[in-house]
């Protein structure tokens, strides 16, 4: 009896001191009249579901077609070939910002394809097929909170690069021979 009257306690507890976003309520109740079922036996209800896809509410996400992916993965594995992981999930987050960005084109494929942005457009090597790390690091700047990098616009590899404008940015992150500026 003990243990019931803990429990009813601190669930008590943690619903009093659990803000709760009126809309996030809505949500809940729209949800479960639409299954006839409480939030507890949704949670608890099994599917043949055997992976779900979480979705914060903060997320970004940035619409992009198959086509566009393998754009990305490509791009990842030419520009950051030979650089630790945490360096191909950089770059692709990169990519990713620039289409948020007011700054530069809204797709994936503009970005990539903007006049004078990345090497490996210019010289071909974007052709080739991505590696394994390559596409792992893409679906990982895809579903992640982008931390990372967050504000980084521009990367580049200082001791290769012909141009040093970038110079004159701020430094978010260096990863690699790789330096992030925003």
């Amino acid at each position: 009896m003990r243990k019931v009257i803990t429990l009813l306690v601190t669930s008590f507890l943690l619903i009093i001191l659990t803000p709760v976003d009126a809309s996030a309520a809505e949500t809940e109740e729209e949800i479960e009249k639409d299954n006839k079922l409480s939030m507890h036996q949704l949670s608890n209800h099994k599917s043949n579901v055997e992976e779900l896809e979480m979705i914060y509410i903060d997320e970004a996400t940035v619409d992009m077609t198959n086509n566009e992916r393998d754009l990305l993965e490509r791009l990842v594995h030419a520009e950051a070939k030979g650089e630790p992981y945490e360096g191909k999930v950089a770059v692709a987050v990169v990519v990713l910002n620039r289409v948020d960005s007011n700054q530069f084109p809204d797709t994936v494929s503009e970005v990539i394809h903007q006049d004078k942005q990345f090497t490996p457009v210019s010289n071909g090597k974007i052709n080739k097929p991505a590696g394994d790390s390559s596409k792992e690091a893409v679906e990982e700047a895809l579903h992640t909170d982008r931390s990372l990098v967050t504000e980084s616009l521009y990367f580049y590899n200082p001791k290769t690069a012909t141009s040093r404008w970038l110079d004159d940015k701020v430094t978010t992150e260096v990863i690699g021979k790789h330096v992030f500026k925003d």
